[in-house]
């Protein structure tokens, strides 16, 4: 359903209806909902009627379904943009890439041709080189503050 079309007033009669829906498929009277929701009766009855509810009401109601998870959908949008914001707001760290100490490498010619790659190479390609020359990836930040 899109709920961007409908008026305010079929928003909340449409979650009225579900709501009461969701409560008789789990079987449960409105005394049972309210008792689990810890809310009145006449709360429960005015809820599936469409009438006012609060907030907090309407989260012991979903609580009392099982229902409350659903409320991430909701939330998990402007929690993606916070943490969107913090890998998009920092520019990358720089890394420095150094050679293991090792006697006599067959590979220690081959340092330049590393270097040289074309920038569309992909992560698994630089891993795999770095892997097969034992090169050591660090960041530049953690080196500087162990000194």
């Amino acid at each position: 359903m899109r709920f961007n079309t409908l008026s305010d007033g079929a928003i909340i009669s449409e979650l009225c209806c579900r709501i009461k829906e969701t409560r008789m498929q789990l079987g449960l009277s409105q005394i049972e909902l309210a008792e689990r929701a810890r809310v009145g009766t006449a709360t429960i009855k005015r809820a599936e009627l469409g009438e006012s509810v609060t907030l907090s009401t309407l989260i012991g109601i979903l609580r009392g379904l099982g229902r409350l998870h659903q409320l991430e959908s909701i939330l998990s949008d402007s929690h993606m943009r916070t943490f969107n914001a913090q890998f998009t707001a920092a520019p990358p760290a720089r890394i420095r890439i150094r050679k293991k100490q090792r006697s006599q490498s067959p590979a220690a010619d081959t340092t330049e041709a590393v270097a040289e790659r074309p920038a569309s190479a992909t992560i698994n390609e630089w891993y795999t080189s770095s892997e097969v020359r034992s090169m050591v990836w660090s960041d530049l930040a953690t080196e500087s503050e162990s000194k």
